[in-house]
């Protein structure tokens, strides 16, 4: 954002894209009159309103454009908001995106409904856009519990619902919630999983080795028709900000269509994306 060429607007351009602005964001004139009304906190918040599920990255230029401001303000606003974590930057240089602060502002609001509520629009947008079944979890004893899961259309079908408990030993949504806790809970559940089932406990410390690289060099664990044969799969952890709470999710699907390479280089970043926009529902 600061190798940005400052733009030049002339002052009659800059009121009218405001108050073409402001119609939209629903303020007037007579806001401008109220000895109680912050101008800059409007401004903030129209910049925050640009962004939207067709325009999920802008640059300060778009964002000048669209609301009407000075580029120079545009800048200090979003500098301000970065550091405040409502906006983050984008994949690509010089773009910017709403951070998981704006989750937050909405908190409140999202609790009556639970966090299975909330993460599944988000689920399904990434299940449709990539034609695989997406899956949120938690730790249940030794099992991980089904929390949300979307299954798109397909030949293969696996018989998951919601409440249905997956074997924290055997499944990606184990080995990925397995990878991301302190040592400690880590070591706790190994215990537990040993007792429950000793003459498999070999196999359940083989997986989990694998998985331990997998993790330590993409961030996630893959699942490459260990669990079923004709399955392949990806894991990521959803991670509270505070770091106490771990969840997983899981996507993946007929080892046919779905591949590894499709696995890592687009199904995996979408669920990275999507754990980043749970995470903040975890505190």
């Amino acid at each position: 954002m600061n190798g940005e060429i400052i733009m030049k607007v002339n002052s009659s351009s800059v009121k009218a894209k405001k108050d073409s602005m402001a119609t939209e964001s629903g303020l007037d004139e007579s806001d401008g009159k109220d000895p109680l009304f912050v101008t800059a906190l409007a401004r903030g918040l129209d910049i925050l309103r640009c962004f939207t599920p067709e325009r999920e990255v802008l640059g300060s230029r778009e964002i000048a454009r669209l609301t009407g401001l000075p580029q120079p303000t545009v800048w200090r606003l979003c500098h301000t908001l970065l550091k405040l974590g409502y906006l983050v930057p984008g994949m690509t240089p010089n773009k910017l995106r709403v951070g998981s602060g704006v989750l937050l502002l909405g908190h409140a609001a999202i609790t009556r409904t639970g966090l299975s509520a909330f993460a599944l629009p988000l689920m399904r947008q990434v299940a449709e856009r990539h034609k695989i079944s997406v899956t949120l979890a938690e730790r249940n004893g030794t099992d991980m519990l089904i929390l949300q899961r979307i299954e798109v259309p397909s030949m293969l079908t696996l018989n998951l619902h919601v409440g249905t408990n997956l074997d924290l030993g055997n499944s990606s949504l184990g080995w990925t919630y397995l990878c991301a806790v302190d040592a400690a809970t880590r070591d706790t559940a190994l215990k537990q999983l040993k007792k429950r089932d000793p003459e498999g406990f070999d196999k359940i410390r083989l997986d989990l080795a694998i998985a331990t690289k997998e993790f330590a060099q993409w961030g996630f664990v893959f699942n490459l028709g260990r669990s079923h044969p004709d399955i392949n799969a990806v894991g990521v952890p959803v991670i509270s900000p505070d770091g106490k709470k771990v969840m997983a999710l899981t996507s993946g699907g007929a080892k046919s269509s779905v591949t590894k390479t499709k696995l890592l280089n687009e199904v995996a970043p979408a669920l990275k994306e999507l754990a980043l926009n749970l995470s903040p529902m975890l505190n």
